[in-house]
């Protein structure tokens, strides 16, 4: 609609930033207790996504390794649009096609082949 422009891009580096902050005993004990100030908002949320650990960049052990940055080609909306359309034009040839898109249809075919088997797809 505006014209954009989108720039994809990476940056990999420093990660262990966090880490070397809780080797320093002081900062550990500080951080840890900013931390548990903190209000939890994913705990009910297991694994690396419920990380909420508080970091300073500022205060750091070591000197500044480095950042690694990757800036794309541009990639212009209406690429991505009518790439957008070309797909969802494909899937609705597909669906008129798929002679498994009702329910009845991969019922009836699972009860004849066995629960356990996978009801076909198209080819892509």
């Amino acid at each position: 609609m505006f014209g954009a422009k989108i720039i994809p891009f990476g940056v990999v580096g420093e990660d262990d930033i966090g880490e070397d902050q809780m080797k320093i005993p002081y900062l550990r004990q500080f951080i840890q207790e900013l931390i548990d100030e903190v209000v939890q908002l994913r705990s009910n949320i297991e694994s690396e996504v419920a990380n909420q650990d508080v970091h300073f960049p500022v205060m750091r052990p070591k000197i500044p390794g480095r950042f690694y940055y990757l800036f794309g080609n541009p990639i212009e909306t209406q690429e991505v649009k009518s790439d957008v359309e070309r797909c969802l034009s494909y899937l609705k040839e597909k669906i008129r096609n798929d002679p498994y898109r009702s329910i009845l249809s991969r019922l009836v075919y699972q009860l004849t082949h066995g629960l356990e088997s996978e009801i076909p797809t198209f080819e892509p």
